[in-house]
């Protein structure tokens, strides 16, 4: 039986030491030319409606225009995936919003992250103040899944331009204010979505501005788009996607089990024969 124990801790050791596969990380550059306008227009407001262009090779996009809230949403579901990008405004005219979605369902369901430069009371839209802020859209809608959206459909300027969101429509799950984007400076994001939660951190080069990890249902899954209201040019780029496959488990308490039945077996079976 004495040989039985060192046996199995000698397999238990090496079973210790781990032999397995590392975690796979991909890491994807996405490219964009699939990727569909959601622009929301409010001819009451005065602007335009926003326009992307794409450059280098689809892997950046550009809002041209300082105009009605405009979304370029993705082709592929982001749920469980880590996406990294950044975000690049250009000039140095206005202080307004810019963005991101995720666990988008169409034009009137979807997370908002969106930067504010700079508070501004607005008196036909509201009161939006400096910082970040993280929002569920959630207005009722059953219009087309991309294009133009009519005025007011799923929801009007003032219901994404207020921080505090509006009854119904739009939810302010969280803010912070942090100091305000500059211009000619790129800034960095890493969104992890998951189902259930999701993190948001923010950087400017090594420096985080922001990092969020919220708890919440309201979508458990769904795309991601670039977000952009009232300020441009801004450039989109940098965008990847990475996800990290784990290994499965080997079960080495199967084998040792096995092992040992196996010897004590033998063991047994010696004994008998004497």
């Amino acid at each position: 039986m004495k040989y039985v124990l060192k046996i199995s801790l000698a397999i238990a050791l090496l079973a210790s030491q781990g032999c397995g596969k590392e975690a796979e990380r991909i890491e994807k550059w996405v490219d964009l030319s699939e990727w569909k306008e959601v622009i929301y227009h409010y001819p009451a407001n005065g602007q335009g409606r926003g326009t992307w262009e794409l450059s280098n090779n689809n892997q950046w996009a550009t809002q041209k225009i300082n105009g009605d809230p405009t979304i370029l949403v993705s082709d592929i579901d982001v749920t469980g995936t880590t996406v990294e990008g950044s975000w690049l405004m250009k000039g140095q005219g206005d202080d307004d919003l810019v963005g991101f979605v995720f666990g988008y369902q169409d034009p009137g369901h979807f997370y908002l992250l969106d930067w504010k430069k700079a508070t501004q009371d607005n008196r036909a839209c509201g009161l939006a103040k400096q910082g970040i802020s993280i929002k569920a859209v959630t207005a009722d809608y059953s219009g087309p899944e991309s294009g133009i959206m009519k005025a007011s459909q799923p929801f009007d300027g003032k219901d994404l331009w207020n921080t505090e969101g509006t009854e119904g429509k739009v939810t302010l799950l969280y803010h912070e204010e942090t100091e305000g984007w500059a211009f000619e400076r790129e800034y960095g994001f890493i969104l992890k979505f998951d189902s259930g939660s999701f993190t948001v951190t923010i950087k400017d080069g090594e420096k985080t501005i922001f990092s969020k990890k919220l708890k919440d249902s309201t979508y458990k899954n769904g795309k991601f788009g670039f977000y952009n209201f009232s300020q441009a040019p801004v450039i989109y780029k940098g965008f990847k996607t990475i996800t990290v496959i784990s290994p499965k488990p080997f079960l080495w308490w199967i084998v040792i089990a096995t092992i040992v039945l196996l010897l004590m077996a033998y063991v047994v079976f010696k004994k008998t024969r004497k």
